[in-house]
């Protein structure tokens, strides 16, 4: 019989604790993800570094630096096991009557829950599991860890899509505008943008980049000296707005109904801005559940983006194109 393969070393389970160390530069927290001791990592790696007959990690004080070998064989291991778990979670699903999405915060409330009832009509034997997470970027709450292996479709808003490894696919742009509440002022009187700007300004976002956004793209010098409340997510600013307690800046398609209804309004000679901040998805399977919900998905917003341009004109609203 001839033997293959005798170079890999008579355990695999070395090479899954040496990839977990090697991404993390980390002993410890390979420890953590593996859920075994630090101690028996670094057993582990000294075995493998026996049997391959080289070093994998220079360790210094504290740090761990990779050799070029340790580089090479890491490099390989990581995409490796990742092609070999997307593989397991596609046969997985080819039985499996669950949909798992894993969706920007702002995208998830404001757009994505409201309407998942009429994909749910036209799949009712399909379960849905929704997940999301805020506050993991300093500059912009909603972006989504890709990395996680634990969902079938991703929608999540990038500034530059050119750092994101994964083949994402643009989805829609946003519509930025300031916005109010009806309670926010008594009659129907509507505001002028100077009159607007002299109440409390709410923030979307930890690093106000939106309103800096509009300010700078509308030519309109920025007030100084007025109230400011700043949150994690567009959805908590919004609903700060629609209790009246100040205007904010939002993403006109995921407040179409308030808008039509009133609820929400925009100064008088509004200005619309192209957001920096674009949506995009990214189907980590492939399946007729995957390629159902996408068809549905575009085709909701495809709509949503009509009904808005049709208030814009109504409205009179001036789009600035960047």
């Amino acid at each position: 019989m001839i033997k293959k393969h005798t170079l890999l070393p008579s355990s695999l389970n070395g090479l899954r604790v040496f990839e977990a160390a090697a991404r993390h530069l980390s002993f410890t927290i390979a420890a953590q993800e593996l859920n075994v001791t630090q101690s028996a990592v670094s057993r582990q790696i000294r075995l493998l570094e026996e049997q391959l007959g080289f070093t994998l990690f220079i360790r210094q004080h504290r740090a761990l630096i990779l050799t070029e070998e340790g580089k090479e064989i890491a490099l390989l291991l990581t995409r490796q096991f990742s092609e070999l778990n997307n593989t397991i979670h596609q046969l997985k699903q080819h039985e499996d009557n669950t949909l798992k999405l894993n969706v920007s915060m702002s995208f998830a409330v404001r757009w994505l829950i409201p309407r998942l009832h009429s994909f749910k009509e036209q799949n009712p034997n399909l379960d849905i599991i929704i997940s999301s997470n805020i506050g993991n970027n300093g500059n912009y709450g909603d972006q989504l860890n890709l990395d996680s292996d634990d969902y079938d479709i991703a929608i999540s808003n990038y500034q530059d899509p050119t750092t994101i490894k994964q083949p994402i696919v643009f989805l829609r742009k946003e519509y930025l505008a300031p916005v109010y509440s009806m309670l926010l002022v008594k009659g129907d009187t509507q505001l002028t943008i100077d009159e607007l700007l002299t109440y409390p300004r709410l923030h979307p976002t930890k690093d106000r980049s939106d309103w800096r956004a509009w300010f700078t793209q509308t030519g309109i010098q920025q007030p100084l000296g007025n109230t400011e409340l700043t949150f994690d997510t567009l959805d908590m600013a919004l609903t700060s707005c629609l209790s009246g307690q100040g205007a904010t800046i939002t993403d006109l398609l995921f407040v179409t109904n308030e808008l039509k209804q009133r609820f929400l309004k925009l100064p008088l000679e509004a200005k619309i801005i192209d957001s920096p901040w674009k949506y995009y998805y990214y189907c980590r399977t492939e399946s007729d559940k995957v390629t159902n919900f996408i068809n549905w998905l575009i085709k909701g917003l495809d709509e949503e983006t009509e009904q808005l341009l049709s208030l814009i004109n109504q409205h009179n609203w001036h789009p600035i194109e960047k």
